[in-house]
């Protein structure tokens, strides 16, 4: 996948106003300043490729919040525990020495959460253990990650807590929509557009950035860059060509699509490499 500038995401809620409203939802806080906030979130650590993560420290939490459009990723525990890892790092750096002497030092709680907003909707929520991916899986050490599928219909109670983000899922479902129904992604980002103006949705955040939208989403569901991360997924499962014999990326065409379809439902990579013999 490619690196670029935030995603929808992260840039909406990096105005401290929505960010806040977000954490009072997942904490269930009600606090209405801002300052509160410490934003802490790290650059060039995490998601290279898709730069949709927050981190904040608020009232004595450390809040990691991800949003996460493609298929689910079991290692999502262990890549927020290397991130919360390099967060706890930087933070226990302005103790400097006091962590090699004898008096503890304390920590903010880590919270950490994903929405979901790709395909499945068997699920509303779930959570995810770092602990499961050990041999011996007893829980000498743990992360714990809660994941939000916030697809139209699912988790009201949790959205609706907060405006920002019924307004962002409003937005971003709507685009959805547009794109099943055929449209190109930048008309379907016009009606979006039209149909948010109309409804008071986002107004703020929206006023002339459609093309910076356009940029951004582009990205995001850009189907080509789906075909080429299955290929490297492929690869790094043993079950794809290895670099010795070449990729010829753009090849059998429709292979790839028809493997990209099977994966977005949750087949198997050992069954879709059998039946297409890719």
């Amino acid at each position: 996948m490619k690196k670029y500038r935030d995603g929808l995401f992260r840039d909406y809620f990096s105005d401290k106003r929505r960010l806040l409203s977000l954490c009072n939802a997942l904490t269930g806080e009600d606090s209405a300043d801002p300052n509160e906030l410490v934003v802490n979130t790290l650059d060039g650590v995490f998601f290279d490729e898709l730069k949709n993560d927050l981190s904040c420290i608020y009232r004595g939490k450390f809040l990691v919040i991800i949003e996460h459009q493609s298929t689910i990723n079991e290692n999502m525990p262990l890549r927020i525990f290397l991130y919360a890892a390099e967060l706890f790092k930087q933070h226990v750096e302005s103790f400097k020495g006091q962590i090699y002497l004898g008096g503890r030092v304390i920590l903010p709680t880590p919270e950490f959460f994903v929405f979901y907003n790709g395909d499945r909707k068997e699920f509303e929520q779930r959570e995810m253990r770092l602990s499961d991916s050990f041999l011996d899986n007893r829980n000498f050490l743990e992360v714990v990650v809660k994941v939000y599928n916030i697809n139209e219909g699912m988790n009201g109670d949790l959205i609706s807590k907060s405006e920002p983000l019924n307004n962002y899922c409003t937005f971003v479902n709507c685009v959805k929509q547009n794109l099943k129904m055929g449209l190109s992604l930048e008309y379907a980002i016009a009606e979006t557009f039209k149909f948010c103006q109309e409804n008071n949705i986002m107004a703020e955040y929206l006023d002339g950035r459609r093309k910076e939208l356009v940029s951004m989403l582009g990205l995001e569901y850009d189907p080509e860059e789906a075909r080429k991360a299955f290929i490297n997924y492929g690869i790094q499962q043993g079950i794809g060509i290895g670099r010795e014999q070449g990729i010829e990326i753009g090849k059998e065409e429709k292979t790839i699509d028809f493997v990209s379809k099977m994966l977005q439902e949750n087949i198997s990579i050992e069954t879709i490499s059998k039946i297409s013999k890719f």
